[in-house]
């Protein structure tokens, strides 16, 4: 409100696949199962909680992936000064996820701008891809696989997109990011507000341009908003009917965990396999 800070511009973007996996209960689905503790087969209906493998397994199949893709391309921000596609992170349910969509988006990309990124468009940025740390800070220094792609006096870089699974969740600065794309459910309110916050930096995209009679011309180089597309209702959900002022029963010093809580971290979107 004090203008410090750019609040994003969300796009609901969940699809029918993605609403059927919404609940109040959580991602969940209602399968038979054949085998009850002790092994015998009486075909009870039990509600199983998705792991990771089996959720990406299940929901994100081709044409959903290619879906998701499709509609980030169709409608994210362009660079102002280039009119390139601005600088995204998309952030997937896996490594093996990730490897899927930075694919998708460099077969689009290759159709939508011929000749211009050779698969360059898009690059996987997971603990798995060596030199991945190096990756983020290139992002940010706009010369990830080079850059000045497209306007020789502009140093931006010329990859658009790089797809994570939590590498650059919290703490990485970035302020010409123009899209983000939420192409996981997230569960955690802290995740969801790091997150977001990668956007909201200010930023003059005049600062990468060394041509001054270029700069001149500029009649909109500020970073105003950014495009946070959303394919998991997540912000309604965190910003509308996620409980924050919930209490906790926590332990008191020595006494160790209460009963019914459970001392193990992590919400289960690493960046396993």
């Amino acid at each position: 409100k004090e203008g410090f800070l750019i609040n994003p511009l969300v796009v609901d973007a969940r699809t029918d696949v993605t609403t059927q996996l919404l609940s109040d209960q959580g991602y969940a689905a209602v399968v038979i199962s054949d085998t009850v503790a002790g092994g015998k087969d009486d075909n009870q209906s039990a509600a199983q909680h998705f792991k990771q493998k089996s959720f990406e397994k299940k929901f994100f199949s081709e044409p959903t992936n290619l879906l998701f893709c499709e509609t980030l391309l169709s409608h994210g921000l362009r660079d102002p000064i280039s009119g390139e596609f601005g600088k995204t992170i998309v952030f997937a349910v896996s490594q093996n996820h990730a490897t899927k969509l930075t694919q998708i988006l460099n077969d689009l990309a290759d159709k939508l701008f011929p000749g211009l990124y050779q698969s360059d468009f898009a690059v996987q940025v997971t603990s798995l891809i060596p030199d991945a740390q190096q990756y983020t800070i290139n992002f940010t220094n706009n010369n990830l696989l080079g850059s000045a792609n497209v306007l020789p006096a502009y140093k931006t870089s010329k990859a658009r997109i790089c797809v994570t699974v939590g590498m650059m969740t919290t703490g990485y600065d970035c302020p010409d990011l123009l899209n983000l794309a939420l192409m996981r459910p997230v569960f955690s309110p802290s995740d969801f507000v790091q997150i977001k916050g990668r956007g909201t930096r200010k930023h003059d995209f005049r600062e990468q341009l060394q041509d001054e009679n270029l700069k001149a011309q500029v009649s909109a180089p500020d970073k105003t908003a950014y495009k946070l597309f959303d394919f998991f209702a997540t912000c309604e959900y965190f910003e509308e009917k996620f409980d924050y002022d919930q209490v906790l029963k926590l332990p008191r010093p020595g006494a160790g965990t209460p009963a019914g809580t459970s001392d193990e971290t992590g919400s289960g979107e690493g960046e396993g396999g």
